[in-house]
């Protein structure tokens, strides 16, 4: 039964039951005299994300610190290597991509098993939390893929803008991936549907970066319109998978 058919036989019920409006303006006022009285004590938000992070699976963070340490270890390799300009700006497309399917896929791994289903009953906020990971692995990620576009425009000469593009916009179609598949229902192929997404599109990364036509300023008006596209669906896919999680259709948990 939809959602509408429910509420209209609430209202139709609502029709048949005849209120005492004399009574129903005393309850009211009553309530509000016991309001005025009692005190109703708020917790600070930063007091309530501390208490709920409490009882998050913290060996993700290791993972993920794990996963930024390696990703400069392995542009300080390839440089050592020797690798020209377009390589390593390929390289850092396949690892910002990677990057951004592992931290949406720790919406699904931060939790102890069956947590997520205390949401909408108990003191503990899924959607809350969620919504606080996604922006602090958001900036965190933001800030490595600006310092690595940094180092490409200081150490390979390549532009800023350019270079901030080519790593933003993968990071940005990973994560868009990465918030579909978290949205499914079935969360048991969720780990499987996330590792096959990382490879087929650090592949396709890898693919694109040897077409030496892409790295050109001609084409830098199609990496302009894919950036703000992936933007914008991103952005959308964050609304879809909190809006499910809110009608429970979505429960992160191991």
């Amino acid at each position: 039964m939809k959602n509408s058919e429910i509420k209209r036989l609430f209202i139709k019920a609502d029709k048949q039951i005849c209120v005492d409006k004399s009574k129903k303006q005393n309850a009211y006022q009553a309530v509000l005299a016991e309001m005025e009285i009692q005190t109703i004590q708020t917790m600070p938000v930063k007091n309530i994300l501390c208490q709920q992070f409490y009882y998050m699976d913290k060996f993700f963070f290791v993972v993920y610190g794990f996963l930024i340490c390696s990703g400069v270890a392995a542009i300080a390799v390839l440089q050592h290597m020797g690798i020209n300009q377009n390589e390593m700006i390929t390289a850092c497309m396949a690892g910002a991509g990677i990057l951004g399917i592992i931290s949406i896929l720790g919406v699904d791994r931060l939790f102890f098993e069956n947590m997520a289903e205390l949401g909408e009953s108990c003191y503990f906020n899924t959607k809350q939390c969620v919504a606080a990971w996604l922006v602090l692995s958001g900036m965190v990620d933001i800030l490595f893929l600006f310092l690595t576009a940094c180092y490409l425009n200081y150490y390979w000469k390549a532009n800023l803008l350019q270079a901030g593009l080519y790593i933003l916009t993968p990071y940005l179609i990973s994560c868009i991936i990465a918030l579909k598949v978290l949205s499914m229902e079935k969360s048991e192929y969720r780990p499987i549907l996330s590792g096959i997404s990382a490879g087929f599109l650090s592949a396709a990364y890898l693919v694109l970066g040897s077409v030496p036509q892409m790295f050109l300023i001609t084409a830098l008006w199609v990496w302009v319109a894919a950036f703000f596209v992936s933007v914008m669906f991103a952005v959308i896919q964050i609304k879809k998978l909190l809006h499910h999680m809110q009608e429970g259709e979505v429960l992160c948990m191991n």
